[in-house]
């Protein structure tokens, strides 16, 4: 007769908060602690107010590599040709944030949206004549009409934030 395989009982945890819950989730990701946001905050004065501009660090592991987000490749290779000294930087300001290494990845839509010069965050510029006129190009083969419109406007808006306002 073979041997029947004895079945492991789950155990059912008692209702937790979805403070509770999301508490657990960001310690099981290596997130979210207090270390991390330590050395999210010390992040500008190591590396420098040009460098926190394009880079914010994002997660941190239990093996403490500090993982952070840089808003191009070049800004990712720059900074880690410096990893060994912007760590040792990091420790130095921040040892409770218990960083061993630091690891960079290109993910610029986690980066800040950038500010205007005097702190407020800078209006979309609205596309020019010549602007729109290219959105439309984009936009010639699109056969449904809603899609066409929201294709246009797309491509106008990004021909205008890649241009930027118009001179004067």
């Amino acid at each position: 007769m073979p041997e029947e395989r004895a079945r492991r009982r789950r155990h059912r945890r008692e209702p937790v908060s979805a403070a509770q819950a999301l508490a657990r989730f960001r310690r099981r990701a290596g997130g979210g602690s207090s270390e991390a946001g330590a050395a999210a905050l010390a992040w500008p004065d190591v590396v420098g107010a040009g460098a926190a501009g394009h880079s914010v660090p994002v997660r941190r592991t239990r093996a403490g590599v500090l993982t952070v987000a840089c808003s191009s490749a070049a800004w990712a290779h720059e900074l880690t040709s410096r990893r060994d000294e912007l760590a040792a930087r990091l420790r130095e300001r921040c040892p409770e944030a218990g960083v061993v290494a630091l690891r960079f990845t290109v993910a610029d839509h986690v980066l800040p949206a950038p500010s205007a010069p005097g702190g407020a965050p800078s209006a979309p510029v609205a596309p020019s004549p010549a602007q729109r006129v290219e959105g439309s190009r984009a936009a010639q083969g699109v056969d449904d009409p809603r899609l066409r419109a929201l294709v246009e406007r797309a491509a106008a808006a990004s021909a205008a934030r890649r241009d930027g306002p118009p001179r004067r």
